[in-house]
């Protein structure tokens, strides 16, 4: 008994389409040898119009190509424009986006971030693998690197700064940020390195050397150690900065891109960058008092945070494999 394998695919006013595959009915035949017709006849007449010979090869790429779109295989679907679907390699992805409008483009990489991708996906598709590595690298030979390098390493990684102690996230609003009027041979400008946001308020935050001392090499009388001239000048610094910013940010501010600094500056929040771990020495006992009287020290300090290299490091670190969990 011989089956029809036509199928109407369409009709409108002037035209019926269909498609028939012919041979499927003969034993033994090669299944390449198969083929598909897809023809048409007048609506009206009846009279034929086209015939369009497909061989299986062409009919399995057609459906390959329609199996891709949701719109065609999911009935329940009833709007378009909210979904970017691609099941083909990684060129034809990459074709997709950049074609894509933002508007477009947002609502697919939601839907892929929440679906397909891990968090370990996102740090390293954001680099921050990477920057982790470079960052202990650096920090392995932190003798070389100047504190402009540190400068560039940070603001390409602002994300290192992101989490704040207190859970706000913090972005980079101004690098080498002035902040205030020189002398007339332009000497005495107090220069922050970075100037920060939380989307209200703003930090500044001074950069030192990783190798820099944090300590003198004598003994205090009491149960402490003498700070180094590098740990104490730096807070002065930062002192002055705090102290024209929250004067200059009386006036209206711009950032380097032309865009008004909103952000308000009440009692402004430092952060200083120096030293590390590695720099402290000494006997056992020795070094217990340094990390003593360098704990003691920051404690009390008000509305200013010493973060040491290697404790970023490890605040970065921990961002990274914390998400990744």
């Amino acid at each position: 008994m011989s089956v029809d394998h036509t199928y109407e695919i369409g009709k409108d006013a002037s035209s019926r389409v269909f498609v028939n595959i012919s041979g499927l009915n003969e034993g033994g035949k090669q299944i390449a040898a198969l083929a598909a017709s897809i023809y048409a006849y007048d609506s009206q007449t009846g009279q034929p119009k086209f015939t369009c010979q497909l061989s299986i090869e062409d009919l399995r790429r057609l459906h390959h190509h329609l199996s891709k779109y949701s719109i065609v295989t999911d009935a329940e679907l009833i709007e378009t424009g909210k979904f970017i679907e691609v099941k083909g390699n990684t060129e034809e992805l990459l074709t997709i986006l950049s074609a894509a409008e933002g508007s477009e483009l947002l609502p697919a990489l939601k839907n892929l971030v929440s679906n397909r991708l891990s968090e370990d996906d996102i740090n390293t598709i954001l680099g921050r693998k990477d920057a982790l590595e470079v960052f202990s690298q650096m920090l392995e030979s932190s003798g070389s690197h100047t504190e402009p390098d540190w400068q560039a390493f940070f603001e390409a990684n602002e994300w290192i700064f992101g989490y704040g102690l207190k859970y706000r996230y913090l972005q980079i609003l101004q690098r080498e940020a002035h902040f205030s009027s020189t002398n007339l041979d332009g000497s005495n400008d107090v220069i922050s390195d970075f100037l920060l946001s939380d989307t209200r308020f703003t930090k500044l935050v001074e950069l030192k050397a990783p190798n820099t001392s944090l300590f003198e090499n004598r003994r205090n009388r009491s149960d402490s150690w003498r700070l180094s001239t590098d740990l104490t000048d730096a807070i002065s610094q930062i002192l002055a900065q705090k102290a024209n910013w929250e004067l200059q940010a009386r006036n209206r501010n711009y950032d380097a891109d032309g865009n008004l600094v909103r952000e308000r500056a009440s009692d402004v929040e430092c952060i200083l960058v120096i030293g590390t771990h590695a720099t402290i020495s000494g006997s056992e006992h020795e070094i217990e008092i340094k990390l003593k009287t360098l704990e003691l020290y920051r404690r009390n300090l008000r509305n200013i945070e010493i973060v040491l290299y290697d404790e970023l490091f490890d605040r970065a670190r921990f961002i990274v494999a914390g998400q990744a969990a």
